[in-house]
């Protein structure tokens, strides 16, 4: 037994949704270590004085989420050097009262789609819905593992033109486009796509409109999509009766998760055991 303690949470707002609590505490739990992960709901009047908390209560650290992944970084000591090239931060570690913000978003978005494609994302034409901190990392890791093409499409014209700045700065052999929603040109971007990725919140409620119509999707897209509750969401669903593969996020949530695990606790992390916990948690 180790008798070292973790306290972990996660802030967002609203939170109740969250899966995180499950297969955090379950991987405390398989590998013996004394720690708990609770969802903090933060009012965004209260932010600075939650990220403070984290300081005082001697926090291991926290995830954040929506609306959050951007506005923390005013709060943080330094950013990993993920977190700066993105933009946006999801996990926080307390290092010795230093809070440092970490992106592990990036790098699990990365390992689940190339799962459950079934191919890398090198040379890839990947289209993504959305500009928001979610979508910066997917459009990040797509530079950094080598997409051959990204097309962004989303409603606010000036976060679009800001990320598609940044992308055409950083990685300036990937093919940069960006269009606004319901611009036609964009339709005929996403039949063209290889894969496509939904990182707005579109379809978290069942009263959502689609995040693009399925009807535009080519077959052999692979489509995913970042909103994990309810596991398969209706535009999932109706990709999938298109002809295209699809999936829902709770892979990635799983893998970011992991590696959030692992940089708080320095512990490998138990992945089949977590991924139970957060399957049961998702069908219940």
């Amino acid at each position: 037994m180790n008798h070292q303690k973790f306290l972990c949470g996660i802030f967002g707002f609203p939170i109740a949704h969250s899966a995180s609590p499950a297969m955090q505490n379950a991987a405390f739990r398989a590998l013996g270590l004394e720690g708990v992960y609770l969802p903090f709901e933060i009012l965004p009047r209260h932010l600075e004085k939650a990220m403070e908390a984290i300081r005082v209560l001697n926090f291991a650290g926290v995830n954040v989420t929506i609306p959050y992944k951007e506005k923390v970084i005013p709060y943080l000591d330094a950013l990993s050097p993920e977190a700066k090239l993105i933009g946006a931060v999801n996990t926080i570690q307390n290092k010795e009262g230093r809070l440092i913000g970490h992106n592990t978003d990036a790098p699990g978005i990365k390992r689940a789609l190339e799962e459950g494609w079934g191919r890398s994302l090198k040379n890839a034409n990947v289209v993504l819905l959305g500009a928001g901190g979610a979508a910066r990392a997917v459009a990040v890791q797509a530079g950094l593992s080598g997409v051959r093409k990204i097309v962004i499409i989303n409603r606010s014209r000036r976060r679009l033109k800001n990320l598609i700045l940044h992308l055409k700065e950083s990685f300036p052999k990937m093919q940069v486009r960006g269009f606004s929603s319901g611009d036609s040109e964009a339709r005929s971007e996403v039949l063209e796509a290889d894969c496509l990725v939904n990182a707005t919140p579109l379809g978290m409620s069942p009263m959502d409109p689609e995040p693009c119509p399925p009807r535009d999707l080519d077959p052999r897209t692979y489509v995913y999509d970042l909103v994990y509750r309810p596991m398969e969401s209706h535009w999932v669903k109706e990709a999938i009766e298109r002809g295209c593969r699809g999936s829902g996020g709770s892979s990635m949530l799983l893998y970011q998760g992991a590696l959030a695990f692992k940089i708080w606790t320095g512990h490998r992390p138990p992945i089949e055991v977590m991924r139970q916990a957060l399957m049961e948690c998702l069908k219940g």
